[in-house]
């Protein structure tokens, strides 16, 4: 069964250690429309902080965004999304507003945080990596106080990203937060949290899409990095690691290619997409799945609702 979707996570996984998307990689995911394949980008960021080159050239067929909870078209349709419950909204910053940090809210595709911390020394506090600091500057919206901003927008809250000054407030944070039902946590850099709805995440919505375009999950390949791309590979019946990925990711995937850095995007693409292996990559899926535990892959229990265009 040939691969008709195809995945990508961005940072760390299409998106080279320069911050940019190299040539290679996306030509490779031009080809692959163009072979029609359908093609999505999965990845933490909103939709307007994707790179400018890869919205302006489009080399794919929708965009799965804030890790999960929207969901767009290839013309920058807003397709479907999810957002936390008001009340939820107010909770979550009252428990993070005990610790030092700098919250960022996604809401109408746009990373919302306090203006306050818009600046290099606030970077250097809350520990951003270098390479994150101009996509932070460029795209955030910086408003005079969080919580006043959220008041009257609270419904449209789709995901959090906060960043922590201190670690061990970090891992208190994660205890704490865990015990919330309605949240499902992860992360993708050492010093963040990320703060999704229960049962929305980046495999989710790759399941949600599958049903869209009538496609199985054997027919699905999925490539990233990071944690935050356990449920996308979970997802998917060919499920690829980055060479820079972590260990859990690794765990997951029938293949670890290249690194980032090495256009490994690319490679997925000529090897399992466009080439023949995504045959024996499921032979090997199906074995360590016949040996894996049912409730790992929660993605897939998931129910979703028909596509509509979302007005923001």
């Amino acid at each position: 069964m040939a691969v008709r979707l195809f995945a990508t996570d961005l940072d760390g996984t299409c998106i080279h250690s320069s911050g940019e998307i190299s040539r290679e990689n996306l030509d490779a995911l031009a080809r692959a429309v163009a072979a029609g394949c359908f093609v999505t980008p999965a990845t933490g960021r909103s939709f307007y902080e994707m790179p400018e080159v890869l919205r302006v050239e489009k080399p794919y067929t929708h965009c799965i965004c804030s890790n999960g909870a929207t969901l767009y078209d290839a013309a920058g349709n807003c397709v479907w999304k999810s957002c936390f419950a008001p009340e939820l909204v107010r909770a979550l910053l009252a428990i993070l507003s005990e610790y030092d940090t700098m919250i960022e809210v996604y809401t109408g595709g746009v990373p919302v945080t306090d203006a306050a911390k818009l600046n290099a020394a606030s970077y250097d506090h809350y520990r951003i990596e270098p390479i994150y600091r101009p996509v932070i500057t460029k795209t955030r919206k910086g408003v005079a106080a969080l919580p006043a901003f959220l008041a009257s927008r609270a419904n449209r809250a789709e995901m959090f990203n906060v960043f922590f000054s201190d670690l061990k407030e970090r891992e208190e944070a994660f205890s704490r937060l865990q015990t919330l039902s309605s949240v499902e946590l992860t992360t993708s850099m050492p010093n963040n949290m990320e703060i999704l709805q229960k049962g929305v995440n980046k495999g989710a919505t790759l399941s949600r899409l599958q049903r869209h375009l009538g496609l199985e999950r054997a027919e699905t390949a999925a490539i990233g990095d990071s944690r935050n791309d356990l449920t996308l590979l979970s997802a998917a019946g060919v499920p690829l690691a980055v060479a820079n990925a972590c260990d859990a990711l690794k765990e997951e995937a029938v293949a670890v290619l290249c690194s980032n850095d090495e256009n490994a995007v690319a490679k997925a693409i000529k090897t399992y997409v466009l080439g023949g292996g995504a045959q024996d990559a499921r032979t090997k899926q199906n074995s360590l799945l016949e040996h894996r535990p049912i409730g790992l892959h929660p993605a897939r229990k998931s129910g979703f609702a028909t596509f509509s265009t979302v007005s923001e």
